[in-house]
């Protein structure tokens, strides 16, 4: 059973964990599990019960534990962007910094947002978070005699996710509480040659700095993709204005010198190349000049008139 943290043992080295993972996969149960005690809030619920990082600790099998609990990753009653900010408080309330994350996944069918939670750890807390990392399967009792490693195969995606965690994984059964302590001895003992393969480093916020770094750059760069698609539209639509307004200045300074007579289907057409060839060789007097430019602004205004829309936003 675990001591308070307020009474642990002193000189003993500090293990700090946090209980990641989706709504639902039974993060706070675990700790209640490791801790030996009702130290976080657990229910049977399709809400997210934590809401907010929870932090408690004490001594198991003569090591000083503390745990931070976090809320789920989809959760049902915060923002996307409050999950997010909640989950890096969990680097400040385990300060200086976890020295293993605890991937929580409940054992049953891969889901969408199961696999989505994969993702959630490097996404949130970067790829160096995968060096602290182990993969906590809850619910062990529905495996029955399946074995862990054949259950994690079935999901090409999951196995690959686990193999790329220092701490590979382990498998509990939250309905034996105090009865079976085994199975959080054996991860204690896992978590102790994690700590030894990492030389007792453990994630820092200067890493979880550059990791949140990443995604607003990430996130820049999507938004300036969709700004450079609106500029590229914009730019487009520009010159297909201009392509009509000078057509239509042209097509009515034509019909104004008379080379072409006005009308749709009416009178005597000349190719472009011949109207401009045309007006070039008559002698335009100032009347038949302004003429020209009459025609010119007529069409063009119409052009003008038709894309008002367009200027005036």
């Amino acid at each position: 059973m675990a001591e308070d943290s307020e009474s642990s043992a002193g000189g003993s080295a500090e293990v700090r964990m946090v209980l990641l993972g989706q709504t639902g996969s039974g993060r706070s149960s675990s700790g209640n599990t490791i801790l030996g005690r009702s130290a976080f809030w657990s229910d049977v619920s399709p809400l997210s019960v934590t809401s907010r990082c929870q932090r408690s600790g004490g001594v198991v099998d003569g090591r000083s534990l503390r745990l931070i609990d976090t809320p789920g990753f989809f959760h049902t009653c915060l923002s996307p962007d409050e999950v997010r900010a909640e989950l890096s408080r969990c680097v400040e309330l385990s300060a200086p910094g976890p020295h293993v994350f605890l991937l929580v996944l409940r054992a049953g069918r891969v889901t969408r947002e199961s696999s989505a939670a994969l993702d959630w750890v490097s996404a949130a807390f970067g790829p160096q978070a995968l060096r602290f990392t182990t993969v906590l399967i809850t619910s062990g009792d529905a495996l029955r005699d399946k074995p862990a490693d054949v259950f994690l195969k079935e999901s090409e995606e999951l196995w690959e996710f686990v193999c790329s965690c220092a701490g590979g994984y382990h498998v509990f059964d939250n309905t034996k509480g105090a009865e079976e302590r085994s199975q959080v001895t054996e991860l204690l003992e896992k978590t102790d040659l994690l700590m030894e393969r990492n030389a007792g480093a453990h994630y820092t916020a200067d890493m979880l700095l550059q990791a949140d770094s990443a995604v607003r750059h990430t996130q820049q760069r999507i938004l300036g993709d969709d700004q450079e698609e609106d500029e590229e539209a914009r730019k487009r639509t520009e010159g297909l204005f201009w392509y009509e307004l000078l057509t239509a200045m042209g097509r009515g300074a034509v019909e104004a010198s008379g080379v072409m007579e006005k009308g749709k289907g009416k009178g005597k057409k000349v190719k472009a190349v011949q109207r401009v060839a045309a007006i070039a060789s008559t002698p335009l007097s100032i009347t038949s000049a302004a003429k020209v430019m009459g025609g010119a602004m007529r069409e063009g205004t119409k052009v003008l008139y038709k894309h008002k829309k367009m200027l005036l936003h």
